[in-house]
């Protein structure tokens, strides 16, 4: 994916959009376009500060009418009237709704998340198009309902775009998104009872977000590389990724490697030179720098259990970083270490200094597990500089083992500088685009990465077949969402039932989970039902190494709990004795948490 020139894919993307679905213009593109607009017409100190009042008087009628009818389309087959509700403490009241003729109600519909307050228009039948949530990136999104104009007529809904809204019945009990926020109806007017559902997207709900968008990177890039980091597209015995940026200033970029030398040994081999394959990553809200190079060198070929060493730059005889090593996985099964974290996403000069005591404390762990919101704004670069740049000496010689939290997926584009920025295996499930799933071996343990922000509908199917496969002894899943939240009503019952059901039927020994900022650790569970022994059910885990911390609740599923600890977990599997050693350690290396798995 990388491979694309990501400028050009910009400037391609509403003629692919076209392409796939008809008379839909791209939300995305004409927000990306405004803020390219803003951005080459106003100081910078003006934009950090520009109101939604300003952004709006500044659209032009075309995207005024993208942002209030194009967000979301369907078809209903007989008049209707629709009903936007909106969450009622929302301060912005977005535009589109005043323009096109929607008038406040007095029907307020009660949910777990708060009440949403009723705004009507009548329409004929046809396609029904709705806008943007807001412009300034703030509030949950809404959701409408359709109630047919006629008494007797039965209301069909269909040709839905974006094709994951999806609809309902407007009742108690029912789920107001189809995203993952488990927000449920909790009492509707009478007037309405019955009537259509049409759930919002959470995900969705800054994909117009035009203020407070404009930022100043504290670490742009340069001549010299940086960011380098190790990730796997393909067997980790035989193949290394690494990735890493410049300036535009550098358009050939190259990496050159070799076996380590022993000590005692011979003379080292010579180096080996590849050619990068070079891209273009394109931010224009990154107002200092919007534009950097990104260089990507996937290594195939390579010896199991071999260190080797390398470096980064520009091909020349003098321009190259210092050497750094990374180790191929074991050809047979072999005792290793890995390091598993949840959330960073804030604080991550605090997360930094806990990802340093990590490595320091152990240099032999294989690689980095982060369960999601590796940072807190997925779109946005300065995030992720700042998370490179507390990072630094870690991932250039750990691999880093990535999976997508709901800040890497905002907006209507999803994560995608979160797919630019890392290449990932392309082994996951049909009709989820690639590298959001992926699974790996390494030793005799078999990884499988979720993504929990689409439908755990769409990978069941995949995942089902990946377990059913692997003859791996130990087994580890890796998704955002978690089945057992630590969090008051946070739980997410269908990765609960569909994932949680093929972790029985095949026996996964540990769920490795992000989202709650509170570390939980689970009894062993099988039918959503604690069992006595881990080789009886999955051990589920949330886990937080961020600054951002919440309330814990209090489940009959919870064997250990804590609030307000960042920590990191390292397990230690030894072949000898089929034993796994988990522990669990705070920034100030205290030990928290403990368990072992023998098998």
């Amino acid at each position: 994916m990388r491979c694309l020139n990501a400028l050009l894919l910009f400037l391609m993307t509403p003629l692919l959009a076209q392409a796939h679905v008809a008379n839909h213009p791209s939300v995305h593109d004409t927000v990306a376009g405004v803020v390219q607009r803003l951005q080459q017409t106003l100081p910078a100190d003006e934009l950090k500060s520009i109101s939604v009042e300003k952004v709006h008087a500044f659209l032009t009628e075309e995207e005024r009418h993208i942002l209030g009818s194009e967000h979301v389309t369907f078809r209903v087959n007989v008049p209707v009237n629709v009903y936007v509700f909106r969450k009622a403490d929302m301060s912005e009241v977005v535009f589109w709704l005043g323009e096109r003729g929607f008038e406040k109600t007095d029907l307020v519909a009660k949910t777990d998340n708060g009440d949403y307050e009723g705004w009507r228009k009548s329409l004929p039948a046809g396609e029904v198009g709705l806008g943007v949530n807001s412009l300034s990136g703030s509030g949950d999104h809404y959701f409408a309902v359709l109630e047919p104009q006629n008494e007797g007529d039965v209301l069909e809904v269909n040709q839905i775009y974006p094709g994951q809204y999806t609809t309902g019945t407007f009742k108690e009990e029912e789920r107001i998104y189809v995203s993952w926020h488990e927000a449920r109806l909790t009492g509707v007017p009478e007037a309405l009872a019955g009537q259509t559902l049409f759930r919002g997207n959470e995900n969705k709900r800054r994909s117009a977000k035009l203020t407070n968008v404009y930022q100043t990177t504290d670490f742009p890039a340069t001549e010299k590389p940086d960011q380098v980091v190790l990730t796997w597209t393909g067997d980790p015995k035989t193949t290394q990724t690494v990735q890493w940026r410049t300036s535009t200033a550098v358009d050939n970029a190259a990496l050159r490697y070799r076996v380590k030398k022993l000590a005692g040994s011979e003379a080292a081999d010579r180096w080996i030179m590849v050619a990068a394959n070079t891209s273009s990553l394109v931010s224009h809200n990154t107002i200092n720098d919007p534009i950097i190079h990104r260089h990507v060198v996937n290594l195939i070929g390579l010896e199991p259990g071999t260190v080797y060493e390398y470096e980064v730059g520009d091909g020349s005889r003098i321009g190259w970083t210092e050497p750094v090593e990374f180790t191929t996985a074991p050809a047979k099964d072999a005792p290793f270490k890995f390091i598993y974290m949840g959330d960073a996403q804030n604080g991550l000069d605090t997360w930094g200094k806990l990802a340093h005591q990590s490595y320091a404390a152990e240099p032999d762990a294989a690689f980095y597990i982060m369960a999601g919101d590796l940072i807190n704004r997925g779109n946005e670069r300065d995030d992720w500089d700042t998370f490179f740049y507390n990072a630094e000496g870690i991932f250039n010689r750990k691999q880093l083992v990535p999976a997508i939290g709901n800040h890497e997926d905002q907006g209507d584009k999803g994560p995608w500088m979160y797919l630019e920025l890392f290449n990932l295996p392309l082994n996951g499930p049909e009709g989820v685009t690639p590298e959001r799933a992926y699974r790996f071996e390494y030793s005799n343990a078999l990884f499988v990465v979720l993504d929990s922000n689409v439908a755990p509908a769409d990978q069941v199917e995949w995942l089902d077949a990946q377990l059913a496969a692997s003859d791996k002894l130990w087994k580890f899943a890796i998704y955002h969402h978690p089945a057992y939240s630590s969090g008051e009503n946070r739980n997410n019952a269908e990765v609960r039932e569909l994932w949680g059901s093929l972790f029985d039927k095949y026996h996964v020994d540990l769920a490795l989970q992000g989202h709650d900022h509170a570390y939980l650790r689970t009894w062993p569970m099988k039918d959503e039902k604690p069992v006595a022994t881990p080789a009886e059910g999955t051990i589920y885990i949330v886990s937080v190494s961020g600054t951002k911390m919440y309330d814990q609740g209090d489940y009959d599923y919870t064997e250990f709990g804590m609030t307000n600890v960042a920590t990191y977990q390292v397990l230690d599997l030894k072949i000898d004795g089929h034993k796994l050693t988990y522990k669990a350690y705070d920034i100030d290396g205290k030990l928290r948490d403990e368990f072992v798995i023998e098998k």
